[in-house]
This record gives C-alpha cells, sequence and structure tokens, in this order.
C-alpha cells in the first residue's frame, strides 16, 4: 500500500470534516431560514446518510459540501427520492438540490449546475463471463466495443438493462436511444444500482453498463464478469450539484461554487476519490484529479 493510500486512510478515520470559512461572503449571507430539499436517490446512498458512514466517493464529497451550506446558515431537509421522481422535484421546487449528477443539455433545461464535486473512471460494459469474449466483427483493435449499435446487430437477442432516468453521458445516452427498445429493459424504482446489478448477476439481463468501482462493491468477487471500454466513451465522469432552476437555485449553486473551490486543496477531497478505488486504477486517478482539479497531495510522492 503506498504511502498516500495509507494517509488517506487515517485522515478518513481521524483528522477533523472540512470546516467552511467563517469570512463574509462576497455572494451575501444566506438567511438562516434558507432551506434547501436535499434529494438523495433511493439507492445505497441513501444508507450512507442514515448511517453518517460514507460508502463513495459521491456520498463522501456530497458530505463536504452539506456540512459547508450549514455553516452559510442554510437548513437543510433530506428527502429520498427514486431518479424519476428526483427530475420532478427539480422541475417543480424552487429550493432543492441532488449531488452527483451528470450535467447533460437536457437536464440544463431545468437545473443549474455546480462545478464538479466527483470525478468517476470512466463505464463499462459488463457481462458474466463467458468460454469466449465478444465477436471480434464487434471490437476494434484494442478490444474496446466499436459501440452498442454494433453489439445488438452481431447479437440482436441480447438485453441491455439500464436506470430509468439515468444519464451514462452524452454520447452514450444517444447510442442507448438508437438501440431497437427490444433490446433495452429499463429499471424503474427504488435501489436501481443493486437492482440492476441484481439483475445481471441472476442472468436475467445480458448486459449493463456500470462505474467500476461501483459493481466492485456490489460483487465482492463473487460472479466471475468480463468488461468492454466503449469506444470513444469519455475516460471519466464529473459529478455536479444540480440545483432548481430558480434565483435560489442559483444562489445556491454558487455558494457551493464557494466550498468546492475550497475543498480541491485539501487532501480530505483527494482522499474522498482514492480511498474507493482499486491499487491498480490510481495512476489514472491521478492522472485526471490532477487535470480536473489541478491539485494532487504530495505531488512529488505521486507519479502525475
Amino acid at each position: 500500500m503506498s504511502f498516500i493510500m495509507r494517509y488517506c486512510l487515517y485522515a478518513t478515520l481521524f483528522l477533523p470534516f472540512y470546516t467552511y470559512s467563517t469570512e463574509p461572503h462576497p455572494l451575501g449571507e444566506p438567511s438562516e431560514l434558507s432551506k434547501i430539499t436535499w434529494i438523495v436517490e433511493d439507492t445505497q446512498e441513501w444508507q450512507s446518510y442514515v448511517d453518517k458512514i460514507p460508502t463513495s466517493t459521491s456520498n463522501e464529497t456530497a458530505s463536504i459540501i452539506i456540512k459547508g451550506l450549514a455553516d452559510m446558515g442554510y437548513r437543510l431537509s433530506f428527502i429520498k427520492a427514486t431518479g424519476d421522481r428526483a427530475e420532478k422535484i427539480l422541475r417543480n421546487e424552487h429550493n432543492a438540490c441532488i449531488a452527483d449528477r451528470i450535467k447533460t443539455p437536457a437536464r440544463e433545461v431545468f437545473s443549474y449546475f455546480s462545478q464538479p464535486h466527483d470525478l468517476y473512471l470512466g463505464q463499462k460494459l459488463y457481462r458474466i463471463a463467458q468460454p469466449s469474449t465478444l465477436s471480434s466483427n464487434v471490437l476494434n483493435s484494442k478490444g474496446e466495443l466499436i459501440s452498442l449499435a454494433h453489439l445488438f446487430a452481431r447479437y440482436p437477442e441480447k438485453i441491455l438493462a439500464i436506470g430509468s432516468a439515468v444519464s451514462y453521458g452524452i454520447k452514450l445516452d444517444k447510442q442507448i436511444a438508437d438501440l431497437n427498445p427490444k433490446n433495452v429493459f429499463i429499471r424503474t424504482g427504488s435501489s436501481r444500482i443493486v437492482s440492476l446489478a441484481n439483475m445481471l448477476f441472476k442472468n436475467r439481463v445480458d448486459y449493463v453498463i456500470y462505474y467500476p468501482q461501483e459493481i466492485s462493491e456490489l460483487n465482492q468477487g463473487s460472479i466471475e464478469l468480463e468488461s468492454y471500454t466503449i469506444a470513444g466513451s469519455p475516460p471519466y465522469f464529473l459529478g455536479h450539484v444540480a440545483c432548481s432552476k430558480s434565483k435560489f437555485g442559483k444562489q445556491i449553486t454558487e455558494h457551493v461554487n464557494e466550498i468546492l473551490n475550497q475543498a480541491y486543496k485539501t487532501r480530505e477531497f483527494y482522499c474522498a476519490h482514492e480511498k474507493w478505488l482499486n491499487t491498480g486504477d490510481l495512476p489514472k486517478l491521478r492522472q485526471y484529479f490532477y487535470e480536473v482539479f489541478k491539485y494532487l497531495p504530495d505531488s512529488d510522492e505521486v507519479s502525475r
């Protein structure tokens, strides 16, 4: 285990939580009665909030933001919602926010987005391990899946499971939208992260698209899986806080950006990303983390 990895584990257990500055805010002090409806998706993230024990990068970095907002005088009211209901709340209420949202043009119609608060390595297509890999007709010279269209042209009877109201990034969202509906199963309701993985593990669907750290947490190595990078898909994804597209929602996102600008240069923020990854993925994380956030702790000891 590297020095930085050891430090991240120590820091999470013993160092005080991120503290927001008490200096006057250039955007103005929010009223003590400024209430935010903070939406948490009905996934394992909700239990993390209940137990106050972080279980993911998104949960841990969102907690930094939540504490910063509370220190600024906001009152946060937490509400559990499915992905579809979360979008309805953002559209219909003036004071709602949700963390870890991929920014897309469709979502920007009804939401203001903060600067990024988490970075996840790129999603992959997963299936139960087979005696042979996918046909070479659907893979490029790098072993990447050429596209979802190529996959289902070769395997027209197979099914991909996705989550309702979930974005897989602009490029993959478009590829999914162009598929024949018979090849796509849309999972609605609660606990979609766990539910989609379980559908794959029980052979009820043929493929799912997941972040590596998410499916590793759920699988725990009990089922042998194959994964394929989809050609042209981003090497990483950024999660943002999305708030209602209102005057108040804009104010909240501006204050969130203040908190993030201070958090970016802290070890705590970096460690919230590193601690949830396998050691083999750390070089990629460090490369992209520095690219996005312009910071690495002890950069002389950490390879960029």
